[in-house]
């Protein structure tokens, strides 16, 4: 790329993102010719997907850093998992649809407690997978259904179950209400507990700042 050219200059001359354009530079200038041969195409675990778009989504980071950081060798794959997780839609491949190996059996109180965890965590999908020990689909279909739908959306629908309507008991319904309580609780204390340490730390800078300018004016003396 000619040297005062812009990423985004050459990207509209053809079509392209700014940020491809800045990535292959990248990547020609620690390879050379060979860091922009086509690769084979990367199948990627849903559950790095989840951990990349909200990584983006929460750190106010860009598509380049993360590409680098992952190394995934086409920064509009980034820019295609952020679209489709912010628009609604589910990360899993068809292949990945298909295979529930990872999955469990779960009763309607199980799904129910697992949705309001996710809600109450700002759609925190991983931290899900690991904490209840389910696969990204299925807590990916149980918000969607728990939020259109409520609990009676989560009814198990096959054979017996069926005859139970799902109709969970008072003790259940509480039991229920005080785990979202506490997820709630959970993060909003975590929250609270970052922006102290964020005002702390601020405090600590201007407390730093104001002993360097009286150094320095000591010095003048």
């Amino acid at each position: 790329m000619e040297q005062g050219i812009t990423p985004n200059a050459v990207g509209t001359q053809y079509n392209i993102k700014g940020e491809q354009i800045q990535q292959w530079v990248q990547r020609y200038h620690k390879d050379g010719e060979a860091g922009l041969k086509r690769a084979w195409p990367h199948r990627y675990p849903t559950e790095l997907k989840l951990e990349i778009v909200q990584k983006y989504l929460t750190r106010h980071t860009s598509y380049p850093q993360l590409a680098r950081e992952y190394q995934i060798p086409n920064v509009a794959v980034i820019y295609q998992w952020v679209t489709r997780y912010t628009s609604g839609k589910s990360l899993e491949t068809t292949r990945e649809k298909n295979d529930m190996r990872d999955g469990r059996k779960t009763t309607q109180l199980e799904r129910i407690e697992i949705a309001q965890w996710v809600i109450a965590n700002d759609l925190d999908y991983v931290g899900a997978i690991k904490k209840f020990n389910v696969s990204y689909g299925q807590a990916y279909t149980w918000v969607r259904k728990f939020k259109r739908d409520g609990s009676m959306g989560l009814e198990d629908r096959r054979g017996k179950a069926k005859e139970d309507h799902g109709q969970l008991t008072e003790n259940e319904k509480l039991m229920l209400e005080n785990k979202r309580l506490q997820a709630r609780v959970m993060r909003l204390s975590t929250e609270l507990a970052v922006r102290e340490k964020i005002q702390e730390l601020e405090r600590r800078n201007v407390l730093k700042q104001k002993n360097i300018k009286l150094l320095k004016n000591s010095h003048k003396k």
